[in-house]
């Protein structure tokens, strides 16, 4: 599989409605820390939840360094069914319409989460039963730059519709000379969706992870 790494260009395409869900009653929404290997029942423990925003933040310690985010939609095999079902900044939309990738952020920083992704999970495609989050470093070997020099970095899930934060992540670990990191998983059981706080920091590109999950260039 072939990635493309040339220029870089946000797109704004709005998700299709929600489909019409069963109603609950409203609940008090406590936000919880994961610690890396943690699970949490996402829909369990949140019945009414459909649309999600998970969203990365990082800081610099020192230069500027690109950081892009990924998600892998993988079926029974943990493999990809197309290259169509890696979603990132050339690629933005699931072709079941259910994910979507929010843009290219290059410098990291701010006050706001500087990569966001926005999954509508009743919209997945029943052949799909893991979502992979990942994060890498633009030409990270050809620029020298790794995880290291990387500070305060996050993943944190949210109710897209009622903007209650669900969960969040610190990725506090050492990750020095780590080129990429698979940061979260979503993984379906029948109608109920987990999610595990990864935290694995390889020496993989891009291209690396797509072999993992079954194509190569």
């Amino acid at each position: 599989m072939s990635i493309k790494n040339g220029s870089k260009q946000e797109k704004d395409q709005a998700l299709p409605p929600r489909k019409k869900k069963k109603e609950y009653a409203p609940q008090e929404v406590i936000m919880k820390h994961l610690l890396k290997g943690q699970k949490l029942d996402l829909t369990k423990d949140n019945p009414a939840i459909d649309q999600i925003h998970i969203g990365l933040g990082w800081d610099l310690a020192g230069q500027p360094i690109d950081l892009d985010t990924q998600v892998f939609l993988l079926n029974e095999e943990d493999k990809l069914l197309s290259p169509k079902h890696l979603i990132y900044y050339h690629q933005q939309q699931s072709l079941d319409g259910a994910v979507r990738h929010l843009g290219d952020h290059q410098f990291g920083g701010g006050y706001r989460d500087n990569e966001m992704i926005i999954m509508q999970l009743s919209r997945v495609s029943p052949d799909i039963h893991k979502i992979v989050v990942t994060a890498t470093i633009h030409d990270a070997y050809e620029r020298q730059h790794h995880f290291g020099q990387v500070t305060n970095a996050y993943v944190r899930l949210t109710d897209q519709i009622s903007q209650q934060e669900i969960c969040t992540f610190q990725l506090t670990e050492d990750y020095s000379y780590c080129t990429s990191i698979m940061c979260a998983e979503l993984t379906r059981d029948q109608e109920e969706w987990k999610i595990t706080a990864t935290g694995q920091g390889t020496t993989l590109d891009l291209n690396d992870l797509c072999r993992i999950y079954g194509f190569t260039s």
